[in-house]
């Protein structure tokens, strides 16, 4: 969902908080992608699998014993079988991870003839949300496609755009349909404006019922960064809502079905990596990577929480990779970091380059 940190801080120019959510280039199969061309320098490629799936294992717990927070882990090759999962049954809050699940409802519906992805959807001025995003910058009236929204909604995180196809197809029907396909604990509840809706009113009562429009023009300025801090994070710990749940390995065995082209359909899981692979918001999982095709979706409730999960190439092997993180208590730099250290560890186990500037 949010990204603080001061993620959501008011902008001298507009008086608008931005957010930095969270929230790859053409379509190619999902379980052979092509690996992109390596860069002039590189860090030498251990051979693949050369140490043993403990190792690696025990490498990535102490990145989460050194991290002053909670991490769950879930990874799994899906050409050679091997797992592993670090406290990945535990229930999560996945801020916009849970826009994945959200998308595959929206294609569920646009098979069934529900709607088309070229039918077009009018925004109005209430339809405006707080950032990440660009939609509530632009004037109202403005039509995209489904297919647009989808898009905005993974590649930017864009939260007008996820609320607005989030009411399309109704938040129960994207939970009932993940209880459907084996994943009881992945449930969406609540809009996100009604998330800033509690954020807001916690600074400014008069909020409690605001429109879009109105969240967009809160008067940050108004108050100092920790009372804005504090409100956001009661918001996450405190309150009773949340924008997302699930687990790493839900998360992960939903990319699964995906990379296998099971998630609703051949058609559909292709449409969803091609989109997926767009990604913009690339500050976790490929921050050390330099030759690695990747389809993935961030969550943002920093500094406390900051999330990555997707499907990773590593020499021609398709891995799923999802980590999750809470309570934490430090920058949102040395989150991010413990997040691009885990997914370095994991390519560079199977064979894959890092940048030079991966230090162990």
């Amino acid at each position: 969902m949010a990204s603080l940190n001061l993620a959501r801080r008011p902008a001298a120019s507009a008086r608008v908080l931005m957010i930095s959510f969270a929230c790859i280039a053409f379509a190619v199969a999902p379980l052979d992608a092509r690996q992109q061309s390596e860069p002039a320098r590189q860090l030498p490629r251990p051979r693949a699998g050369a140490e043993p799936l403990d190792a690696l294992g025990q490498q990535i717990e102490r990145i989460r014993a050194a991290l002053p927070g909670e991490m769950s882990v879930y990874m799994k090759n899906l050409k050679t079988g091997e797992v592993i999962a670090l406290d990945s049954d535990r229930v999560m809050e996945t801020f916009s991870v849970v826009k994945v699940p959200i998308m595959a409802e929206v294609l569920r519906q646009a098979e069934a003839g529900t709607f088309s992805l070229s039918d077009r959807i009018t925004l109005k001025v209430g339809d405006r949300r707080l950032p990440s995003g660009l939609l509530y910058s632009l004037d109202p009236g403005l039509a995209p496609t489904v297919r647009d929204l989808l898009t905005l909604m993974i590649i930017i995180s864009d939260n007008e755009a996820t609320d607005v196809l989030a009411d399309k197809v109704g938040r129960a029907s994207v939970t009932r349909t993940m209880q459907q396909l084996g994943f009881p604990h992945t449930t969406i509840e609540f809009s996100d404006l009604d998330w800033d809706r509690l954020w807001l009113s916690r600074l400014d009562p008069s909020y409690k019922n605001a429109s879009g429009d109105q969240t967009i023009l809160f008067p940050f300025d108004k108050y100092t960064g920790q009372q804005v801090e504090e409100a956001f994070l009661h918001t996450i710990y405190d309150s009773g809502i949340y924008f997302g749940h699930s687990t790493t390995r839900e998360i992960g065995e939903l990319f699964e079905k995906m990379a296998r082209r099971e998630l609703i359909s051949p058609a559909a899981s292709d449409l969803m990596i091609e989109i997926l692979k767009k990604q913009e918001v690339n500050n976790r999982f490929p921050k050390y990577l330099s030759d690695v095709v990747m389809a993935h979706k961030t969550g943002d409730g920093q500094p406390w929480l900051a999330n990555d999960a997707g499907i990773l190439w590593v020499q021609q092997q398709p891995i799923v990779l999802v980590v999750f993180t809470g309570h934490h208590r430090g920058p949102t730099s040395s989150l991010h970091d413990s997040i691009a250290r885990v997914a370095a560890l994991v390519v560079r186990h199977y064979g894959g380059h890092l940048k030079p500037e991966y230090k162990p």
